[in-house]
């Protein structure tokens, strides 16, 4: 058992905790509505489905009208090109595509179609996180749907069926630019110059013919000239941490909007803000979408079938705020984006290597295990693909019980990296702590690849168990142990490392003395690693969790019995470096390291390793 300065530790806590104060916040978005998200998984509830104004066919009737009240059309409209009725022609096309797999998927999503799960044309009674059908394993394909440009190039590869020619006053996508609603005229199906207010006055005829139109509701529609006033979407997304009690900025997340087929995006910037690409006329749908500006993006479950959605439902124009708590769904999500963008920040700043950019991560609500399969990595590679022994290793590694049917979906639609539970009940530190934790193994595979890991998987598919005691690491002997032993290692020290760096010792997860008190014990052992305490004041296991510290540390601690740690000088940057293919356990981590390092230290980092029982 090691020996810590208690006195030392009381005088950085205090100092800790008499740094922390509450920082003002900027770029404060005024007047928008603010609301707080309470419900928890709600089901998208659909209703009837609505005359499509922006048919061709309606867009026709609709200028018969406008001629009837307007005869002299020349006029009012100022260089009006539009002269009859047949001079409305089909701009995009209203379509749904028949999706099968991610590839197809990610084939639309390259051409900058915006992707809705739900028709368009279809009343949304009730606005929900998921609709039933995107969380069930007995859909093996989905419908989804969008708008084209009339001369849109379909893939032979995903099929797809025609729902109605449409005539759009605005492009569907389009980005706008500052000062385009000062300009009187546009060009639209061909014809350039075309009169702004004769576009305006189409759709809103448009929108009433088909029963669409909505009356002004407040004071933004108070008279003619305000309603055709465009408005560009703006606020901010924040998420509740429990450990300082403020309201911490989702960054770097997607924000989409909607009013039928015309969408828009923005990202959230490091204060959590955001502002779309285009002004909208009235109120419009707002979707977060948990897709970072890093590259990777965070799932609701194994079994859906794209990134997870906050639908916040239709708002104003002006913008809408939205703050998640942690009786909301999306509270484990925006938590785990946070920790994901912290880690790849502390990866910068330690010199450690970040992991595959496009990670994908499925942040599971309750409590429970986690892990880091890889399975977009490993799947389909070195002979790892049978469905079984995914089974079998998310049954021992996370506790996690699914059929093959089940399991055949997450394969077909996500095949996840990182599996993490981050319910609401554990708090924003035990979240950030396994999320780092997963993270630093996913830094890990980067450099040793598929072949690596799936000598990691298999070690605790066949010596792992997962019942009452609970030993997915299995009790240290058996082929490939030192892989796990290794990889284990790692990831304990770094999470834990950025633990601290977060959250110092205010964290529930291991006091700062408890880092350091790593009790050794030699294989084969039922302990694998396990900490003593909340937080903890000691941890101990036949993986040597705590010698990566030791390397890194000055202090001359008792490791056990006849054994002091004088190893030091080695840094993060280091150790990350060592962890190379080929390097299968902690004594040619050893050697590695040692190698790297010019045999720095060698003689005390030898007797390390033997005080750990690696040597």
């Amino acid at each position: 058992m090691k020996k810590r300065n208690l006195l030392a530790l009381s005088i950085a806590l205090m100092l800790m905790h008499s740094c922390q104060k509450e920082e003002p916040s900027t770029n404060v978005v005024a007047d928008i509505p603010e609301t707080s998200v309470e419900d928890t998984g709600k089901k998208t509830v659909l209703g009837k489905k609505l005359e499509n104004p922006y048919s061709v066919a309606n867009m026709r009737r609709a200028f018969i009208k406008l001629q009837e009240v307007s005869p002299e059309m020349d006029k009012k409209y100022k260089g009006l090109t539009f002269k009859d009725p047949m001079d409305i022609q089909t701009t995009d096309v209203y379509v749904k595509f028949w999706i099968e797999n991610d590839e197809q998927q990610k084939l639309l999503l390259a051409d900058s179609l915006n992707l809705s799960s739900v028709p368009m044309d279809v009343e949304i009674v009730e606005e929900g996180d998921y609709l039933p059908a995107e969380d069930s394993v007995n859909v093996a394909s989905k419908w989804v749907y969008t708008s084209v440009p009339v001369d849109y190039k379909f893939h032979p590869e995903v099929k797809y069926q025609k729902i109605e020619d449409l005539f759009l006053p605005e492009p569907a996508h389009i980005e706008e630019e500052d000062g385009e609603d000062e300009e009187e005229t546009t060009t639209v199906a061909g014809k350039t110059k075309v009169s702004k207010q004769f576009l305006f006055d189409l759709e809103d005829e448009a929108l009433r013919l088909t029963g669409n139109y909505e009356d002004p509701e407040d004071d933004q529609y108070d008279n003619s000239q305000t309603e055709r006033r465009k408005r560009r979407p703006q606020g901010y997304v924040k998420v509740k941490n429990t450990v300082t009690g403020r309201m911490d900025p989702v960054v770097g997340v997607k924000i989409k909007t909607r009013r039928w087929f015309k969408w828009a995006k923005g990202w959230t910037n490091s204060q959590g803000y955001y502002s779309v690409n285009r002004r909208y006329r009235r109120p419009v749908r707002y979707t977060v979408v948990f897709k970072n500006t890093r590259g990777f993006k965070v799932w609701r479950s194994i079994v859906s079938i794209s990134s997870a959605r906050y639908r916040a439902g239709r708002r104003s124009n002006k913008g809408h705020n939205m703050n998640f708590y942690t009786n909301n769904r999306a509270w484990s999500w925006a938590t785990v984006n946070n920790a994901t963008v912290k880690y790849l920040n502390y990866c910068t700043k330690f010199g450690v290597g970040k992991p595959h950019s496009n990670l994908r991560i499925v942040a599971l609500g309750g409590t429970g295990p986690s892990a880091a399969p890889m399975l977009r990595r490993v799947w389909g590679i070195y002979g790892f693909t049978s469905r079984s022994k995914v089974k079998n290793f998310l049954a021992k590694a996370n506790g996690i019980s699914i059929s093959l049917n089940t399991l055949a979906h997450m394969l077909k639609f996500i095949q996840p990296d990182l599996i993490i539970r981050a319910g609401g009940s554990k708090g924003t530190d035990r979240v950030f702590s396994v999320t780092f934790h997963e993270l630093a193994h996913a830094s890990h595979f980067k450099k040793v690849g598929s072949g690596y890991w799936i000598k990691y998987i298999n070690y605790i598919i066949t010596y792992g168990t997962f019942n009452s005691e609970r030993r997915p690491y299995g009790d240290g002997h058996g082929h490939n142990h030192g892989v796990c032993a290794l990889g284990e290692a790692w990831a304990n020290h770094f999470g834990y490392t950025l633990v601290f760096e977060e959250f110092g010792n205010s964290n529930r997860i291991i006091s700062k003395s408890g880092f350091e008190n790593f009790d050794p014990i030699p294989r084969p052992s039922n302990t694998s690693i396990r900490g003593q305490g909340t937080p903890a004041v000691s941890w101990t296991g036949w993986i040597p969790g705590g010698i990566m510290l030791d390397l890194i540390d000055n202090n001359n601690d008792l490791v056990r019995s006849n054994y002091i740690d004088k190893a030091s000088g080695y840094r993060h940057k280091n150790l990350y470096d060592a962890l190379d293919r080929g390097v299968e356990s902690p004594q040619q981590f050893r050697n590695q390291l040692l190698k790297e390092n010019g045999n720095r230290d060698e003689k005390d980092v030898r007797d390390l390793f033997k005080a750990y029982y690696w040597d």
